[in-house]
């Protein structure tokens, strides 16, 4: 599709007005097709999602495309047996072949006791407008000329030599979950991204870093000369390198870095881990799990949240939860399927968790590494050396050796070793330069003590 005959988004969401039409039609449709075939119960979620993304390299146009995917997925219940189908043809006859085949597989499954929707008294009533819907009139030579401004702004300083390119995308999705209960629920959602990675090169050879920025509204993203400045000021900051000896330090693991320590600990509380006894955190519920400064809640209702919606994907409720209070384990991640294999309730968590907001202190990371003294701030860790049946944690790292509070080098081919459970219990302080950028919310987290091998 040329540059000049693209759909934007608010004519893709013109469009997908008479998809959605169609697609709560075929809900009904396929609903009443299951009952009429003697399931006792149904549900079914599907979406559409539409949009562009592009790609510059050296100033000029590399990629130009226009996606769209659909999805319908269906389960049917006849008592504890369930069959379950996906297709990607959203044309009534293959919706009426997918509920037929649905019935047929039913009868050849297992009895589950766990199966089934959750109770009608726990659906979604409510419907907030939490902000996530934003279509524009960007268009494809607009982002292209962003793309362009971006890069050549993260190319200004000679000690780069290279761009990686400039990636753009913008889409917007329409999704539904319809079930017999007569619930059904309909999200619109847009999301907006433009990214950069540049090289520069060093005595030990190349060097790359980049940075990106996203948001549900455009409006909210950086600017092209921000994006660009803060890729080229990350890799210029790692052209000074050095070494570290093996030995215990502090560690910070920075704002975007620690969104995926949390992310360890989070998964670790969801109920498939719990009741497949897979969890370093496995009966941990009412205890000390953090240190008591830490407070950690779920919020559903952020505006513009990645992870926010009304109901989760068996059309329960959602709504705020302390996960921990003073550093205690309050509450778990529960489906209704989940919560029924641990004798619990649901938390409102099937098909995901939802935005997490770890409070920050007042204080921030160039004071937090003042009163560490001496540490690690990595920027960066690779590999899957994380087990969270028994916390164990060991992984490839790269960051900034720090001394008296001050930047000194950059350092890489390192390895940090431990484990989740006392890494967790051993956070000193989590400081305010808070990363937005993702469902969990956090700022950086330093850790009194981890193994650091060179």
């Amino acid at each position: 599709m040329a540059a000049d005959n693209h759909l934007t988004l608010k004519q893709i969401a013109e469009q997908q007005a008479s998809t959605e039409q169609q697609l709560r039609l075929m809900v009904q449709v396929a609903l009443q097709q299951a009952a009429d075939a003697g399931a006792d119960q149904s549900e079914i979620w599907c979406y559409n999602t539409i949009g562009n993304s592009i790609e510059v390299r050296q100033g000029e146009l590399e990629t130009l495309e226009f996606n769209q995917d659909s999805h319908f997925g269906i389960n049917v219940y006849f008592g504890q047996r369930k069959g379950t189908v996906s297709i990607n043809d959203l044309t009534e006859t293959a919706v009426h072949k997918g509920v037929q085949a649905a019935c047929e597989i039913a009868a050849f499954t297992e009895p589950d006791p766990f199966a089934g929707l959750v109770d009608k008294a726990l659906m979604a009533a409510e419907f907030k407008d939490l902000q996530l819907d934003h279509p524009n009139d960007l268009t494809i030579p607009q982002m292209v000329e962003s793309a362009k401004d971006c890069e050549a702004v993260a190319l200004k300083d000679a000690r780069i030599k290279q761009s990686e390119g400039v990636s753009s995308y913008n889409h917007r999705s329409v999704s539904l979950y319809a079930n017999s209960h007569g619930f059904i629920g309909a999200n619109h959602t847009t999301r907006f991204s433009l990214s950069t990675s540049v090289i520069a090169e060093t005595d030990n050879g190349m060097i790359r870093d980049g940075y990106y920025t996203i948001g549900r509204d455009v409006a909210d993203l950086l600017s092209p000369d921000n994006v660009g400045e803060l890729a080229a000021e990350r890799v210029i900051n790692k052209l000074k390198q050095g070494k570290i000896p093996s030995g215990n330090y502090p560690v910070i693991f920075n704002a975007e870095l620690a969104r995926g320590l949390w992310s360890h600990m989070l998964s670790a509380l969801k109920g498939a881990a719990l009741y497949q006894r897979a969890s370093f955190l496995l009966d941990k519920k009412d205890q000390l799990i953090l240190p008591e400064f830490v407070q950690i809640e779920e919020d559903p209702f952020l505006l513009k949240g990645f992870g926010s919606g009304n109901y989760d994907s068996d059309g329960v409720a959602t709504r705020r939860r302390d996960i921990v209070v003073d550093g205690v384990l309050k509450d778990y991640f529960l489906s209704g399927y989940s919560a029924r294999r641990l004798g619990l309730k649901t938390t409102g968590n099937a098909g995901g968790i939802h935005n997490i907001l770890i409070k920050p202190m007042d204080i921030s990371l160039q004071d937090m590494m003042k009163q560490l003294g001496s540490g690690l701030l990595l920027t960066e860790v690779m590999g899957q050396g994380v087990n969270t049946v028994t916390g164990n944690y060991s992984r490839g790292a790269s960051g900034f050796w720090f001394e008296n509070g001050e930047i000194q080098f950059f350092a890489q081919e390192l390895t940090i070793a431990g484990n989740l459970e006392t890494m967790l219990k051993n956070i000193v302080a989590i400081s305010n330069d808070v990363d937005d950028r993702s469902s969990i919310l956090t700022g950086s987290v330093a850790i009194e003590g981890m193994m650091v091998a060179s």
